[in-house]
């Protein structure tokens, strides 16, 4: 999932989650502000928050959401909100 941040000072937000491996990178303009591998989790919604911008800051929320049972085999939603509003959303 990729989507933009910003009016004046334009950042790209990258999010992407291999269910298979587990592994799990958000990256800002090319450069990883989270990477990480998540092979078991108890939590239903992983949140990863994070500032975007330096003369023009954006608070970036991603939530990437999963079921109960066999999570690795079902459809995970990840929505992207940025100051609040959600400006993306996919299927990990």
């Amino acid at each position: 999932m990729t989507f933009d941040v910003g009016v004046n000072e334009r950042h790209q937000v990258v999010f992407s989650f291999d269910k298979f491996w587990g592994a799990l990178s958000i990256k800002v303009d090319g450069v990883n502000v989270v990477r990480t591998v998540r092979l078991a989790s108890v939590d239903r919604v992983k949140a990863y928050d994070f500032v975007v911008g330096t003369q023009e800051q954006h608070h970036v929320r991603i939530e990437k959401h999963r079921e109960v049972l066999f999570a690795g085999f079902r459809p995970q939603p990840v929505y992207a909100f940025v100051d609040g509003n959600l400006v993306a959303q996919g299927v990990a």
